[in-house]
């Protein structure tokens, strides 16, 4: 596990157990609007999805649990979200930063979603030594686009009309921090 500096949040790897979990936050229709993945995924889609990021190396997710929880004084973990890189490019060393709170439908939220993004950053520059993480955020998701925005992401790009949701073309904006801009 990789805690967060104030170890009340920590990523771990993915389970089997947790992919019933997954396929919930993925369907619901709250969090699926942001996802690039615009229908509602089956479970044998989930499973497919996750045997074949155990099996590339251009993949490193996490599930993200709240280590503060405690049950008669007994230490438990719960899951709440999901985070990670995909698309690893291992020879020009960058990233696609992935992070949502599937707790409760928060998506990004104040409690968790800085101490998540920490994590991640640190752990694709210090850990994988990639030299610059990115991002793909639509228009619609002003939340995640500030949010990125606050973590030192600067717009790269904008594809004009990229994205079709419910009728509409939106903007989809492609960020990036490099490693040298990190704090």
């Amino acid at each position: 596990m990789i805690y967060s500096k104030c170890k009340s949040i920590a990523i771990r790897s993915i389970e089997k157990s947790d992919l019933d979990l997954v396929h919930k936050w993925r369907n619901s229709e709250c969090l699926r609007q942001y996802f690039r993945e615009y229908r509602e995924l089956s479970m044998t889609q989930i499973e497919n999805w996750y045997y074949s990021m155990l099996k590339d190396n251009k993949f490193e997710m996490f599930i993200i649990v709240d280590c503060d929880t405690e049950d008669l004084g007994i230490e438990k973990f719960e899951p709440i979200g999901v985070a990670g890189i995909t698309d690893i490019d291992w020879v020009n060393r960058h990233g696609d930063v992935h992070l949502y709170i599937g707790k409760d439908n928060a998506w990004i939220e104040d409690k968790y979603s800085k101490e998540v993004a920490d994590i991640i950053l640190n752990y694709g520059f210090n850990n994988l030594n990639l030299n610059k993480l990115w991002a793909e955020v639509y228009e619609i998701d002003e939340e995640k686009l500030n949010f990125f925005q606050s973590l030192g992401f600067k717009i790269d790009a904008s594809l004009r009309e990229h994205y079709y949701r419910d009728g509409v073309y939106y903007t989809s904006h492609i960020l990036s921090l490099l490693r040298r801009d990190y704090a």
